[in-house]
């Protein structure tokens, strides 16, 4: 592993955004990390029983080892939400690829 002084959009490829949409007042809470092309991927998820709706999508997602990007709310957790909770998931993640341009 190689450590890159000062941060991830140091890795060529890589763009990083963040931003306040309105789930936590008046603070940062959105944030989108976009690689040019398709990157290899790993993730740690929760064991906990209970696995909000983006966790789960994100574990089908990852399946594959590629992602291109990533989404990320703060102060939302989109838990025990059913499947409301899943179509608000995918409805977030289909926005994110085609404003993206991407799959």
């Amino acid at each position: 592993m190689q450590v890159i002084e000062g941060g991830i959009t140091k890795v060529p490829g890589i763009q990083a955004a963040g931003i306040g949409c309105g789930i936590k007042a008046q603070k940062p809470d959105l944030a989108l990390i976009y690689s040019e092309c398709e990157a290899q991927a790993a993730a740690v998820f929760t064991t906990n029983e209970v696995q909000a709706a983006p966790v789960l999508l994100c574990k089908t997602r990852l399946a594959s080892g590629k992602i291109q990007a990533i989404i990320v709310n703060s102060g939302n957790a989109n838990a025990c939400t059913g499947r409301q909770g899943m179509l608000d998931a995918q409805h977030m993640a289909r926005l994110t690829a085609r404003g993206l341009d991407i799959d």
